[in-house]
């Protein structure tokens, strides 16, 4: 009797790894173009530095939030679902909410750890 393996052969084993690598680039060049933003965002928003920050506390606050979740949550519903879920809130929360603060806090409590 075979016991199946976690461990993924051909080209199955090829497609997630690019899946988990261009998310977590999607990621890393979501956290950039915040950091980066900060000035333009001031300047086009006429905000001052501290409001601004709030965007880079709501990815604190993100992260503090998900990060203890994300063994639990994977475990609910399950890693392949819990990961496209999240890659699906990651994408779809500036075009629903709009609000800068508010889609950046969404965004980030649904992807940071999630894979």
């Amino acid at each position: 009797m075979q016991q199946d393996s976690l461990v993924e052969y051909g080209s199955r084993r090829f497609i997630i790894t690019i899946t988990a690598i261009m998310c977590a680039l999607l990621e890393i060049v979501d956290s950039t173009i915040v950091n980066v933003a900060l000035n333009e965002m001031k300047g086009n928003l006429g905000a001052t530095l501290s409001e601004v920050g709030w965007v880079i506390t709501a990815y604190a606050i993100g992260n503090v939030i998900i990060v203890p979740m994300t063994s639990w949550l994977s475990a609910q519903f399950g890693r392949r679902n819990y990961f496209a879920a999240s890659i699906i809130i990651f994408v779809e929360m500036p075009p629903i909410f709009g609000s800068l603060y508010f889609s950046d806090y969404v965004k980030e409590s649904g992807v940071e750890h999630s894979w």
